[in-house]
């Protein structure tokens, strides 16, 4: 049918929005040149309870501002066969790999489907006859443009960094990759530079501790005339390598992953001072006077235990009793921690 025509102008020259109601017995049909440009009203007895067009989530709303629904029609015959037109529209079917806004307006389709009277159904298909349908579309297409024209626009995309210029000669690929293996090579440097500094330090602790184990000079051996140097604060520990049998070993090369776990502050009085070791150190269980436990982590390898005794006697256990730690270290890696005795 024919739809009714716009009211005359108000004396302010605005026009009165008027809805237009579809008749009860058939709804009016929209071609698709007019797919937007009227809103129709539903009659009654077509719900069985209310129903009005959703408020879009922002979401959709920035999804459909860059990517508005068309569906595209291409004309089969007459002068203009073969060409293409897109015809704006609401979709109301989808898959299930559609994008999240896309299936929230399919959703909405079936709440709308769902409200409706039998007699907007087809009787033999079950299906919502085409011209409720279409007028469906027409009006949630209006109601999405005003919904847009009230949000805010999305904001702009951001603009693409320009590509670095290759150098002549080379592609943008073998640029990369020459780019990835200096700055490898660089950090390859780094990290030797800094195991080399660690180890010096190490040794040099070691020459330290060897010299706080050997007896001092005497003050008659000094040159009277050469000026007192400020001497250096003392080691808080010295060690001593001991043989099975108790006697003292002629091995003064103590492990460094020790002297690196001893020379750490704060460390429990117990493991201060003058310290003795049986070697060469290998995991194996806690002796029983064993009374003060520190948990040591080194860098790529696992945790394991030093002890100490009354006597200020050294061991080493891969397992301890919880009640006797009194601290944990995470230390850098080294390659002298010991090993589990076979």
């Amino acid at each position: 049918m024919p739809l009714d025509p716009l009211p005359p102008s108000s004396p302010r020259g605005k026009v009165v929005s008027t809805k237009h109601c579809c008749s009860s017995t058939e709804p009016c049909p929209i071609h698709l040149s007019d797919v937007g440009r009227r809103f129709h009203s539903f009659p009654k007895g077509t719900f069985r309870a209310h129903f009005s067009p959703p408020i879009f989530p922002r979401y959709v709303l920035r999804y459909l501002a860059s990517h508005p629904p068309v569906w595209t029609w291409t004309t089969k015959d007459g002068p203009n066969k073969g060409k293409s037109f897109q015809v704006p529209t609401v979709p109301i079917v989808c898959e299930k790999t559609a994008p999240r806004a896309i299936r929230w307006l399919v959703a909405v389709f079936h709440s709308f489907k769902t409200h409706l009277n039998p007699v907007t159904l087809d009787a033999e298909t079950g299906k919502v006859r085409q011209g409720w349908l279409r007028l469906y579309q027409n009006n949630l297409h209006i109601h999405l443009q005003s919904q847009l024209k009230a949000s805010p626009p999305p904001p702009p995309p951001a603009k693409p960094l320009p590509p670095t210029p290759c150098p002549p000669g080379k592609t943008p690929a073998e640029t990369h990759s020459t780019t990835a293996n200096s700055q490898i090579a660089t950090l390859q440097a780094e990290i030797a530079s800094l195991r080399e500094s660690f180890y010096k330090y190490i040794t040099s602790h070691e020459t330290c501790c060897h010299r706080s184990n050997s007896p001092s000079t005497t003050s008659s051996e000094e040159d009277p005339d050469q000026e007192p140097t400020p001497s250096s604060p003392p080691p808080q520990f010295s060690l001593q390598r001991v043989n099975p049998d108790g006697s003292p070993s002629v091995i003064t090369n103590h492990p460094t992953w020790l002297v690196t776990a001893l020379a750490t502050p704060d460390l429990p009085n117990r493991f201060t001072g003058d310290l003795t070791y049986t070697g060469p150190l290998t995991l194996a269980p806690f002796p029983e006077n064993v009374i003060e436990v520190i948990k040591l982590k080194f860098g790529g390898t696992s945790p394991f235990y030093l002890g100490v005794s009354r006597l200020r006697h050294l061991a080493v256990a891969a397992t301890s009793e919880r009640g006797l730690v009194s601290k944990s270290l995470t230390l850098p890696p080294n390659p002298s921690v010991p090993k589990a005795r076979h």
